[in-house]
């Protein structure tokens, strides 16, 4: 989609209202409204959740029917100016065929999460033109004890507008050049197990030109390898500009240092191509997540 076609949404101003929906998998328990709101309170927003945002159906945070309800009256709603989901998991693939993306397009808004979000995330922008945001969750990120000064700092410094875009990350991580360069072009991506799920779907992302932003959580090395290939036999990164991984959490595997594992496969499978590639950047399921434009 040309740079010109895309709607971006209004940053947040105080007295605001945040929804907050389910659209994947079931948050378990309540929700922790208290703590979310005051995450928002304080900087002087209010919350309104979606009635079917704690609804468990196995998996699933309720039926699909309700789900896809929520996600729409919530972008027909103009009382809401930013829309947050409250985690991942699972069930943002099965509602891709029943959305009217021109609701979404006539009522752009901030649109924030990531994991299995990463669907609509990128779903939005192609079939609605609609920047969104790979950011944190409402429950997984806000609805803690205490939310990582990080990753707070930065979703407010971006959704409020007080530094503009590019924007120069600080990263409390080690970052690692695989592949040294500079390039400039839309970021897409986010999940790599959700990414590889859409391939050969009409809900794949535009990747031409692109720099592709990939990371996971709780993936065995070999299927680290498995999906990594399966994007360079589909032809992936022969047609992107980059890409930006964050870290691989959670490698389950007994292996000394799991991690250093995933590098060199990713080195492996992507050595060869004359694009910058790196690791390590704050945009994953770490605590410390950075808000990114999709």
């Amino acid at each position: 989609m040309n740079k010109n076609d895309l709607l971006k949404p209004k940053k947040l101003q105080k007295g605001n209202v945040i929804g907050i929906i389910s659209p994947a998998g079931a948050v378990g328990g309540n929700i922790p409204a208290e703590k979310i709101a005051k995450v928002f309170e304080d900087r002087g927003y209010k919350i309104k959740i979606a009635p079917h945002a704690g609804d468990k159906h196995n998996y699933l945070a309720g039926s699909d029917e309700d789900r896809l309800k929520d996600l729409i009256d919530f972008f027909k709603d103009d009382e809401i100016s930013a829309i947050i989901c409250t985690r991942g998991g699972y069930g943002t693939q099965r509602l891709l065929a029943e959305i009217d993306y021109g609701i979404i397009a006539q009522n752009p808004k901030i649109f924030a999460g990531y994991s299995d979000i990463t669907t609509l995330l990128n779903t939005f922008l192609n079939n609605s033109g609609l920047i969104t945001f790979h950011a944190p969750l409402a429950v997984s990120d806000f609805g803690g004890d205490e939310s990582d000064n990080y990753t707070t700092e930065c979703f407010f410094n971006i959704l409020e507008g007080k530094i503009s875009l590019p924007y120069t990350y600080e990263n409390p991580f080690e970052y690692i050049c695989i592949n040294s360069g500079m390039v400039q072009g839309q970021l897409v991506g986010g999940n790599l197990a959700v990414l590889c799920g859409l391939l050969g779907t009409p809900y794949f992302p535009e990747l031409n030109e692109k720099l592709l932003l990939l990371e996971d959580v709780g993936e065995n090395l070999y299927k680290i390898d498995r999906m990594l290939t399966q994007l360079k036999l589909a032809g992936v990164f022969d047609r992107v500009k980059g890409v930006l991984f964050g870290k691989f959490s959670n490698i389950p595997d007994n292996a000394e240092n799991p991690e250093e594992q995933a590098i060199k496969i990713i080195t492996g499978i992507l050595k060869n191509y004359n694009i910058p590639v790196g690791y390590g950047f704050p945009a994953s399921h770490e605590k410390q997540k950075a808000t990114l434009p999709i």
